[in-house]
């Protein structure tokens, strides 16, 4: 260690490379700096937060060179939030590096020595890549101040509008504002701790059920009519019960309604004496993707990109190519995202989800779709496969989308087991990826394509799609 170097101290060095997760990285002493707000190919001053045996970490204080590719940051207080780490990039800068993380997690955690990485497939040209965002939660301070938490932090920054968000959004979350600080103003905190929007960026007109077709609960009246999209509200509300003497759920649900009438259903958790939720209007979003629709409810996961999903979908059944006469399994299956696609193409889909609202949706979507060929199984993935693979049941294509932890290795080895032709394995952390690859590269598959899709432009986070053959 050099002398003197301790918490706080600035140093300056060469950052030559970018790490999974953003920081940019440089050499001190033999040790590996990771450097946030710094860019591969700049030379930086910078002040040490962490000290550990094998690395340090640190924050620039001054770009001494810049790199070509440094933009100015067009949301500075939004840095303090922790989930911008590449504003300072230019955006195809961002496509080149996370391609490159992809590549190097593969060669150094998932020991394959070329693996085929391709480029990735980021935002369209024409497109807009901070305002693609569907859903997103929002804090209240115990000061009243709205927006997102601060990193490591209970503190919340204020923000009078959402930058990053679908425009849509943002406009219902700037009402959601006014009417918290009009109805509690400084003491909004004390009645709500967090609340979470989600809007239905393509909501279909109608859905077709067993008893007739139904118009959908906040679609335009006509085709081409000007309305704010469909909004689901989710409220946390504070432990003190302040909700609960101040109207009830019913009251406060109706009012939000009345004011926002983009809304279709408002849902609080955390009730006290109500079995902990009450649901005013409906629980639930419709929402198309290509030509399939969806019912998403509020605790059910669903990717956040509405116009990378279509991307990272067709990506899937390309890579799938699954045949009329194939049998497929859907791991992680959540809402039924890859398994209404893959029903249309295959001889039968079984589909695992532990997520009880996750499971409800798939149902409820497989019926509006008219997908008859789906078995939807209720469970931990490690454990239905185990029960698939002793009762001899066999499938063509496996698909797993897990959550950033990656696949169980229970869960990976069974699969295996299955013996199926190919696996496409959909992943938002590729260090996960790169360690789960290892149980099929070590014996009996190989990796065939890995393509990154920029799901969150402007963040360090990276979703792949990857297709795993038999040899």
């Amino acid at each position: 260690m050099s002398d003197g170097l301790g918490i706080a101290a600035v140093i300056e060095l060469d950052l030559v490379d970018m790490a999974n997760g953003g920081d940019a990285v440089g050499k001190l002493d033999g040790r590996a700096v990771f450097v946030k707000g710094g860019l591969a190919g700049e030379r930086v001053r910078a002040r040490i937060v962490d000290l550990r045996r094998d690395y340090l970490r640190a924050t620039v204080t001054e770009i001494l060179s810049p790199s070509p590719d440094r933009v100015a940051v067009p949301y500075p207080d939004l840095s303090e939030t922790g989930g911008l780490q590449w504003q300072h990039i230019a955006y195809p800068a961002q496509l080149e590096w996370k391609t490159r993380i992809v590549r190097q997690l593969l060669q150094r955690v998932g020991h394959i020595a070329q693996p085929p990485v391709e480029r990735m497939l980021g935002s369209p040209v024409n497109g807009d890549p901070w305002r693609q965002r569907s859903v997103a939660q929002f804090a209240i301070g115990d000061d009243g101040a709205i927006g997102f938490r601060r990193t490591g932090s209970h503190a919340v920054l204020d923000m009078p509008a959402c930058p990053i968000v679908h425009p849509g959004l943002d406009a219902t979350y700037q009402t959601m504002r006014r009417w918290l600080q009009t109805r509690w103003g400084s003491e909004a905190g004390h009645y709500i701790d967090r609340f979470t929007l989600r809007i239905a960026t393509q909501p279909p007109l109608r859905v077709t059920t067993s008893s007739g077709e139904l118009p959908v609960v906040g679609a335009p009246a006509q085709p081409g009519s000007r309305r704010r999209l469909p909004a689901l509200l989710s409220i946390e509300a504070h432990p003190g019960g302040g909700i609960l003497s101040d109207g009830g759920p019913e009251v406060i649900g109706r009012e939000l309604m009345r004011v926002m009438p983009a809304l279709v259903g408002v849902v609080f958790v955390g009730l006290a004496g109500r079995r902990g939720r009450a649901i005013i209007g409906q629980d639930h979003l419709l929402e198309q993707v290509i030509d399939r629709t969806f019912r998403i409810s509020a605790g059910s996961f669903f990717q956040v990109n509405a116009t990378q999903t279509p991307v990272l979908v067709q990506q899937a059944l390309d890579f799938a190519r699954v045949q009329p006469h194939e049998h497929v399994l859907d791991g992680y299956s959540g809402v039924g995202l890859f398994s209404l696609f893959f029903a249309a193409r295959a001889a039968q889909v079984t589909a695992i989800e532990s997520q009880p609202s996750a499971i409800a949706d798939a149902r409820t979507s497989a019926a509006f779709n008219h997908a008859g060929n789906i078995t939807i199984i209720e469970g931990l993935l490690e454990r239905v496969v185990s029960q698939l693979a002793f009762d001899h049941h066999h499938y063509d294509v496996v698909l797993v989308d897990p959550p950033r932890a990656g696949c169980h290795p229970r869960a990976l080895q069974e699969i295996k087991n299955l013996n199926p032709r190919a696996v496409v394995y959909i992943s938002c952390d590729p260090a996960t990826l790169a360690r789960d690859l290892q149980t099929f590269t070590s014996d009996g598959y190989h990796v065939v394509r890995v393509q990154p899709v920029d799901m969150f432009p402007n963040t360090a986070h990276i979703e792949t799609v990857t297709l795993i053959a038999r040899n």
